[in-house]
């Protein structure tokens, strides 16, 4: 099947950004942002968060890279973090006057709003720029988890009013949150980004598995095989080029499972620090072809695509995770190359294809797009952009290049 929502390729290279190791630890793990530590309350829920790309980090010309944990969550992105988590199809039934349809969150507002997960203000208006309290966060969270209302609510909380009582109840009795106290919950205290992070970080590890669409599967395989990646590069980066699976196997061992932990394994110790071809999981493009095979509250296994480029050679792979403690690890990876099962993908889903891939490779918005023939030396497959730029695609590996002419 083809995907019409991408998620972005988080590249290798920004992984070595946030290098504060102490050589006598015996983890390998380190906060990959500037401005977070691992001992941050919020750290585990943004670093989900910013894997499945909910919430995306900053990377700055002098090698930072900032999450802004403490920022404090606007109502236009408190939308767009739950559209992403939830996967949720575009609804445009509804529509304010201040979110134009050119503006960043307009999807993402529209939709959610059309759900009846979140209210516009008594003018009409939205106001996707006003800062979002706790006690909102509850009103949409209800909606967006189908959390059940009881509207004559009781809460421990003494601050909180008859007018949030049951959104506050919602989320409490579904173990989304404790409160600031026992009796306390701040409900008109802006939110930070951490805190959003924390809210969804709770509520979405409740969702079974079996109810997945397919976006939440894709972020749940994001997650895992990024993780998974970053712990392996962090090895290296550490202890290349004397690194032994030793190293790295207890941090692993949090991600992943039997048999994947012995390949995993395998790979890292095969596997060189600033590589261009590491011996690690490549992030799948779920434009690309992808099938679920397998969906329950406990097993996720798809088959999926990496596409080549001009470095790595891609592949096609069944991937397996299952569920522990609430947590997706991989089981099992089986990679396949494209000469044992080519895409073969047609001239129309090429297309579908290159409609997404072309803006977020190369940054050029598609508004048209023609198939205009094959390129002499290799045969490969010529689509024109916008009627100005061509492309080679190659149908069979997912590679896509622009196209210079030999004269």
């Amino acid at each position: 099947m083809m995907m019409k929502k991408a998620i972005a390729s988080l590249a290798l290279g920004v992984l070595f950004a946030s290098s504060f190791v102490n050589e006598a630890d015996a983890s390998v793990k380190h906060s990959i942002y500037t401005d977070l530590s691992m001992n941050n309350t919020f750290y585990e829920a943004v670093y989900s968060m910013n894997m499945k790309e909910v919430w995306e980090a900053e990377y700055t010309n002098d090698g930072k890279v900032l999450i802004d944990a403490a920022g404090i969550v606007t109502r236009g992105e408190a939308a767009y973090m739950l559209y992403m988590l939830l996967g949720m199809e575009p609804e445009i039934s509804k529509s304010f006057p201040d979110v134009k349809s050119d503006s960043a969150h307009y999807e993402a507002i529209s939709t959610i709003a059309s759900l009846g997960y979140v209210n516009g203000y008594e003018d009409g208006t939205f106001r996707p720029e006003v800062e979002l309290t706790r006690s909102q966060m509850t009103r949409i969270l209800s909606g967006a988890f189908n959390y059940s209302v009881t509207m004559n609510a009781k809460v421990p909380f003494t601050d909180v009013n008859e007018r949030w009582a049951p959104y506050v109840d919602a989320i409490f009795r579904n173990g989304v949150t404790k409160g600031v106290t026992a009796t306390s919950f701040a409900p008109d205290k802006k939110l930070t980004r951490g805190e959003m992070s924390a809210f969804m970080y709770r509520a979405f590890k409740k969702v079974p598995g079996s109810t997945y669409n397919d976006f939440e599967v894709m972020n749940a395989i994001n997650e895992a095989t990024r993780k998974t990646r970053i712990i392996m590069i962090q090895g290296l980066e550490k202890y290349h080029p004397n690194h032994k699976a030793a190293d790295i196997k207890d941090d692993l061992s949090e991600l992943v499972v039997e048999p994947y932990l012995s390949q995993a394994l395998k790979g890292y110790e095969a596997s060189c620090y600033n590589c261009d071809n590491a011996n690690v999981i490549h992030d799948f493009q779920f434009g690309l072809p992808f099938r679920v095979v397998a969906k329950t509250d406990n097993v996720l296994k798809v088959d999926a695509t990496v596409p080549s480029n001009g470095i790595n050679s891609g592949y096609r792979a069944t991937i397996e995770l299952v569920r522990s403690n609430d947590t997706w690890k991989i089981k099992s990876y089986v990679p396949r190359t494209f000469k044992e099962d080519p895409l073969k993908l047609t001239i129309e889903q090429s297309i579908d294809y290159l409609k997404y891939a072309i803006p977020l490779y190369y940054q050029e918005e598609v508004d048209s797009i023609q198939h205009t023939g094959k390129e002499p030396r290799l045969g490969l497959d010529l689509f024109k952009v916008n009627g100005k730029t061509t492309y080679v695609f190659d149908v069979n590996t997912g590679e896509l290049t622009e196209y210079y002419p030999v004269n």
